[in-house]
């Protein structure tokens, strides 16, 4: 912008629409426009809004649907354990009925009747693995496939239950069975052949005058669960298709479920753990143990039917939780979709609304540039609403106040500027005039009280420029030293051209750098800062680094943030320079630099070995803190 600036003529500055002044201005800034901001804001406004819709709406709907589906697992595991109980109770009463049979309570019936009994028991259900009568020494006198008969089963639990009354025996291995049958295909592709496992029934046979004549016992293969669990999976629809049904013993272990779970204990932490979704605690959400996914599984115990007592199994049915809420996730997505749609229709409304407001708005920037350029501004049109109007008489009333304020503003300055330049000089004068005829110390004395007084004037030259309100620390400095580097020094002089040449060019030689962020001061503050280089530059050239030609100086300044105000920390560091030696006495300079900004002794001087090190602390005023700004490092020579 500035080349381009740079490139126009001035007579084509001037025919400059001042409109499209102002928009190259505001795009130089890298400010987006009133369009792109409205549009965007509205836009991401919209998106934010549905993004937390989506996540109320997606966490609600979480919640619902999970006691939703907890409750419909519940639902499935206590309809299986139902099923399970009656299944048992069936069996339990085939064995009590067929044990009650004439042909098997009459000790003179042939063993080939009793056998055909309970063939025909078994093949009236054929989940019986085979059904046996022992007798009472616990020998199997006949079964319902030939096998074992003339086994010794006197130790067996059932054998043994059975003879006092009805009995039913938890899931176990087949033992002299398991040689006799083959094992159990459980109808996987690639899975391994199940081992054979029963379910123990029996009941005494008695005889008609109630003496135990034996026990009539069946193994119920317990493939009958497993197909019964297949059987309602397959009937399961919808999002509850896919879930498992897990059968566990009264002691928790596995007895029917997926491969890496059966046979082992399952953690008691998960059905009791995590999160509950029912008051009843009956439904959860949760890790397990075969996988990393969470599940939502419910769990119901097996209590009986009529007079059969149950076994205490407990039926877990489970879903993993993305399978289970996949209407969340579906329903997130339409809110996702509708509110993107949304948002870019409310940011495409903004655009078009900005541009209704954008001009006026513009109209009111062209007027505030005038007026900043002490012009009196343009009528600007009416604007169409009401805070337009009063800010386009506002800007009317400001330029009516400020240009009767700047003509007193600056009669003031005139004034105030004459009446200083004429005391300084008053001043000057009479001390010359007084100091003249001293010779000695006396006539140094005088030289350097012309010399602050000089050091004063130029300050008071720059606070003029800047109408008193404040100045550039960086300008300040510049010129409170530029006196002082064309003093000769040892082994070298600066010719009164070179000097010219610097001082008109406003540079200064890279024997002194200045370093630290663009800061305005205060008029006090510039002033102290004046008389304090003055000092230390004076004593710098007469007895300092400055006196040799290798020798250098450093003036460094930091703004310190603090808790209610900002610090301004100034300090002027030496070296390279003829050997440091303290002054015996201390002298009116001494005495100013130790003195400090604030004038309560805020700074210290050092005289180091390597160089004289001076520092100084001063607050600094709410407009001073607002201006400091952090710069790169730079030499006064190229400040």
């Amino acid at each position: 912008m500035q080349a381009v600036a740079r490139s126009e003529t001035p007579a084509a500055a001037a025919r400059a629409d001042p409109a499209d002044r102002a928009d190259r201005r505001g795009r130089g800034w890298g400010t987006p426009r009133l369009r792109v901001v409205l549009a965007l804001g509205f836009g991401t406004l919209g998106f934010l809004a549905t993004l937390a819709l989506a996540a109320l709406v997606s966490r609600e709907a979480t919640r619902r649907l999970e006691a939703e589906v907890g409750g419909q697992l519940a639902e499935i595991a206590g309809q299986m354990a139902r099923n399970l109980d009656i299944g048992m109770f069936e069996r339990w009463r085939d064995i009590q009925i067929a044990a009650a049979s004439d042909s098997l309570r009459d000790p003179g019936t042939a063993t080939a009747a009793k056998r055909a009994v309970m063939e025909r028991l078994q093949a009236t259900y054929p989940a019986y693995s085979i059904i046996g009568l022992v007798d009472a020494d616990g020998r199997v006198s006949a079964t319902s496939t030939g096998a074992l008969e003339g086994a010794d089963v006197s130790g067996r639990d059932y054998f043994r239950g059975g003879l006092e009354g009805p009995y039913v025996g938890d899931v176990h291995p087949a033992k002299l069975l398991q040689s006799l049958m083959p094992p159990v295909d459980t109808g996987a592709r690639g899975a391994a052949r199940e081992p054979l496992r029963l379910v123990d029934v029996a009941a005494p046979v008695r005889s008609p005058d109630g003496r135990v004549l034996g026990v009539l016992a069946a193994h119920l293969d317990w493939t009958w669960a497993r197909d019964m669990a297949r059987i309602l999976e397959g009937a399961l629809r919808g999002h509850r298709q896919g879930a498992e049904i897990l059968i566990l013993s009264r002691d928790g272990t596995v007895l029917l479920g997926p491969p890496a779970l059966q046979g082992a204990a399952l953690p008691r932490a998960v059905l009791t753990g995590d999160r509950s979704l029912d008051p009843q605690g009956t439904s959860r959400v949760g890790p397990w143990p075969d996988g990393a996914a969470a599940y939502l599984s419910a769990h119901a115990s097996t209590t009986g039917h009529r007079d059969y007592p149950g076994l205490g199994w407990q039926v877990v049915v489970r879903q993993t939780a993305d399978r289970a809420l996949t209407a969340v996730a579906a329903l997130r997505g339409d809110i996702l979709v509708a509110g993107s749609v949304v948002a870019l229709a409310a940011a495409l409304l903004a655009w078009l609304l900005a541009g209704l407001i954008a001009r006026p708005l513009l109209d009111l920037a062209v007027a505030a540039e005038t007026l900043g350029r002490d012009q009196r501004p343009p009528p600007l049109p009416r604007a169409f609403v009401r805070e337009g109007a009063m800010i386009a008489d506002a800007l009317g009333a400001a330029a009516d106040e400020l240009a009767r304020r700047a003509d007193t503003h600056r009669l003031l300055i005139d004034e105030l500027n004459h009446r200083v330049k004429n005391t300084l000089a008053t001043v000057q004068a009479m001390a010359a005039q007084s100091l003249k005829n001293l010779g000695g110390d006396a006539a140094a004395g005088r030289d350097a009280f012309e010399a602050r007084l000089l050091a004063l004037s130029r300050a008071h030259d720059i606070l003029t420029r800047e109408s008193w309100a404040s100045a550039d620390l960086r300008g300040v400095a510049t010129q409170a030293m530029r006196p002082f580097l064309g003093a000769e020094v040892p082994g070298g002089a600066r010719s009164g051209s070179d000097l010219a040449s610097q001082t008109s060019s406003g540079a200064l030689p890279p024997r002194i750098s200045l370093e630290g962020p663009d800061l305005r001061l205060p008029p006090e503050g510039a002033l102290a800062l004046t008389m304090i280089l003055h000092e230390l530059c004076t004593n710098a050239v007469k007895h300092g680094a400055l006196s040799v030609p290798g020798g250098r100086a450093a003036l460094v300044w930091t703004v310190e943030a603090g808790p209610d105000t900002d610090t301004l920390r100034v300090t002027w560091c030496e070296c390279g320079g003829p050997p440091v030696v303290p002054p015996t006495r201390k002298g009116f300079g001494t005495r100013l630099l130790e003195r400090g900004f604030a004038g309560n002794r805020t700074a210290s001087l050092t005289y180091e070995a390597a160089g004289v090190v001076y520092r100084a602390a001063n607050p600094l005023p709410a407009p001073g803190r607002a201006a400091a700004q952090p710069t790169p490092r730079l030499q006064a020579g190229r400040a």
